[in-house]
């Protein structure tokens, strides 16, 4: 399984007329700990509900 190097922040969106601009990239090890594990968490959740499964860690 490949792991990430960066977390990608979501920017709201834009007026067509300000033009593309890049969002904001993060390396993991920039982050807190406890950053990290919200995003694992979060993952963790957002799978099993794509999979329509209950999570056995629940």
């Amino acid at each position: 399984m490949n792991v990430p190097n960066f977390v990608i922040a979501q920017m709201p969106p834009r007026e067509r007329q300000e033009g593309m601009v890049q969002s904001p990239k993060f390396h993991l090890r920039e982050l807190e700990a406890e950053v990290l594990a919200e995003l694992c968490d979060e993952f963790r959740t957002n799978v099993f509900a794509k999979a329509e499964k209950t999570d056995p860690a629940a």
